[in-house]
């Protein structure tokens, strides 16, 4: 039986230097968010501002307060939300099963097997050298295929879901499979990201048996690292999926068919009484999907401590019987068979999307990516793979552009007013900011720091309040708690348990259902467009994602791994034991989600927040393919960055 003291706990809450590395760049990350953008809180702090502002909310609440309910577009909008459903279980198979091989390329664990005591490690210097020898790609072809796959996923899923979008419309047309590849590129990425850092996350002592009895990297992996990481790799699927169907409704602005396309359409001729019903579609298939997999996740998953608390007086061996899932993995299989069958078939003769209710088959455009026609229709994409670098502006590339720039004005000369001397003055700042701002390169890079602002404050506020509302949250510490807390709670009290637990999962709900987008439409209804807009978006959202993955953290602890603080108070066995045993899966959740809020921001640009994704789509559309390229490629080395500072600092799962 383990202490509060005892070793296994203090390696779940244990984090070294990188910990406070994190923290102090947190604190410079939120100092530079406050201060490198221009905030406006005049809505709240001006009374003028604040009445118009709250006039313009109640104006837009009573308009989508009251919903079109008449029969025929409410037909239209079921058919809508079949199609979406069908969309994000196509893209979400298809992540599945492009996400799992890029995952073990991408985990050290699997791919590369550099564990302490493995056969690798053994055979390689050890302390600080190892440290930086980890991180070098080329010591072996594992590495280097590993640091190939991790480069795959940060490039899948740095470029968000719309940008793919509005690259397959050019390829296969309008429609939900546009909508459907787009998502199952995204969510690649995402996947085969967290899978990985999962599956690294594991403490290898848990797997130390199956590769002392000769088992090789894929033994290990079947048959050691994939068992124990497989409830989380479940849960986070699950909740992709679920995601999947929210960003349906962003993607349909580009194209992507669905709710998504409907809402974006009447949002542009102000008709909040369609939108109303159409996000009220919206949710309940949210409020569906979230039951679905709740449900999913009893069937599939047994807890035997649980079912040991249930029945006291059944032994050990019927206890762990009856903890064992009811549906077979064939009948599990089955159902995610008929599910994607049912999908395809809605998408290409099941629908009413076609003229005069005749059923439109979404699906034909795919046979073009197989003949070769969709690829010719990218003729643009040749301008994509050649960014506009403004090279010229600083002295580089043909001579008679750089003399032109040199008359114009507009080349970068750093040290004109200032020497490298001056560095501490600000004024030297400010001069050598003017100068780089006539780089274009350097202005798309500045764009970045716009949703990066908005992402950084959201994420920290969203977190902080997912912290709070994962307690309720819990169903371990709201349900099951009297069967390792020692206490005798009367009926009364298990009942005002459950109605927290019930509104604290309804909270989370409606704030993980409602897409950015639309969280973004109400807060611009208040504040105007901007950043103060975008960022509560991304907080209300982020609340309700981490919530769910919070709470399913802890609750996924068997209840016998809380017994030791038998006797103590509730919140106290959730501070002392919970806490650290789920603190390494909130990490992992809290950072990934953080770079999730980076793309979302990017995709805010759309709608009036401006920075990299407004920039990428204005040149887009005016044929500017060069320089949308170039945003592009900022916003893949912005997720490539944030994932490898990540994994350097020890802060993901994968660093040890």
């Amino acid at each position: 039986m383990t202490t509060l003291d005892s070793p296994a706990l203090r390696r779940h809450g244990r984090r070294p230097l990188g910990s406070f590395i994190a923290l102090l760049m947190l604190a410079l990350a939120l100092l530079a968010a406050c201060f490198a953008v221009e905030w406006d809180w005049a809505a709240l702090t001006d009374a003028r501002r604040r009445a118009e502002a709250a006039s313009r909310m109640g104006a837009w609440l009573a308009a989508f307060l009251s919903p079109d309910l008449s029969a025929e577009f409410l037909w239209h909008s079921w058919d809508l939300t079949l199609q979406t459903l069908s969309a994000a279980v196509l893209g979400t198979t298809l992540a599945v099963l492009f996400a799992w091989p890029l995952a073990m390329g991408a985990s050290r664990a699997v791919c590369v097997g550099e564990e302490r005591g493995g056969f690798i490690a053994s055979r390689l210097p050890q302390g600080r050298f190892l440290r930086i020898w980890r991180h070098f790609s080329l010591r072996s072809p594992a590495a280097l295929l590993c640091a190939a796959c991790r480069l795959l996923q940060d490039i899948l899923r740095a470029v968000p879901d719309f940008v793919w979008a509005i690259i397959l419309v050019a390829m296969i047309g309008l429609g939900p499979l546009t909508g459907a590849l787009a998502l199952a590129l995204n969510i690649t990425g995402i996947l085969a990201k967290v899978y990985s850092e999962l599956w690294d996350g594991v403490d290898e002592a848990r797997y130390a048996q199956v590769r002392s009895q000769g088992g090789g990297r894929l033994a290990t992996f079947l048959y050691g690292i994939r068992p124990l990481a497989s409830r989380n790799v479940l849960s986070f699927t699950l909740m992709r999926a679920e995601c999947a169907i929210r960003n349906a409704a962003v993607i349909g602005a580009v194209g992507g068919g669905g709710l998504g396309s409907e809402i974006w359409y009447q949002i542009r001729f102000g008709a909040w009484d369609k939108v109303g019903t159409l996000i009220f579609f919206t949710l309940l298939l949210t409020l569906t999907a979230d039951l679905a997999s709740n449900h999913v996740r009893s069937l599939l998953r047994g807890d035997a401590a649980r079912a040991a608390s249930r029945a006291p007086q059944v032994d050990a061996a019927k206890a762990v019987a009856a903890s064992r899932p009811p549906l077979r993995p064939w009948y599990a299989m089955g159902f995610v068979i008929a599910v994607v069958v049912w999908s395809l078939w809605f998408m290409g003769w099941g629908n009413r999307a076609g003229e005069g209710g005749v059923p439109r088959n979404h699906l034909a455009p795919a046979a073009e990516l197989f003949t070769g026609k969709a690829w010719g229709n990218l003729g643009f994409f040749h301008r994509l793979l050649s960014p506009e670098l403004d090279l010229p502006a600083i002295g580089a590339g043909p001579a008679e552009a750089v003399a032109k720039r040199r008359a114009q004005g507009k080349t970068v000369d750093l040290f004109a007013q200032y020497g490298p001397a001056d560095f501490w003055r600000p004024a030297a700042w400010s001069a050598w900011l003017d100068e780089l701002r006539k780089w274009f390169v350097w202005r798309a890079v500045e764009s970045a720091a716009v949703p990066l602002a908005i992402a950084v404050v959201g994420t920290v506020l969203g977190v902080f309040a997912a912290i709070l509302l994962t307690y309720p949250h819990s169903a371990a510490f709201q349900l099951y708690s009297e069967r390792f807390s020692g206490e005798t709670a009367p009926r009364w009290l298990r009942a005002w348990r459950g109605l927290q637990l019930a509104a604290a999962r309804a909270t989370a709900m409606i704030a993980r259902g409602v897409p950015e987008v639309m969280w973004a439409f109400l807060f611009i209804a208040f504040f105007g467009p901007g950043l103060v807009a975008g960022t509560l978006a991304i907080a209300a959202h982020t609340l309700g994602v981490l919530t769910r993955v919070f709470g399913e953290a802890v609750d996924n602890q068997p209840l016998r791994r809380f017994e030791p603080t038998c006797g103590a108070s509730r919140r106290m066995t959730y501070a002392l034991v919970a806490v650290p045993l789920a603190w390494r899966d909130w990490m992992t959740y809290a950072f990934f989600q953080f770079e999730s809020n980076v793309r979302a921001a990017v995709v805010l640009g759309l709608i009036g927040v401006g920075g990299l994704g407004f920039q990428f789509n204005f040149n887009f559309e005016w044929f500017r393919f060069e320089r949308a390229s170039t945003y592009l490629i900022v916003m893949v080395l912005l997720t490539v960055l944030i994932d490898r500072s990540v994994r350097l600092m020890n802060l993901s799962r994968v660093g040890r």
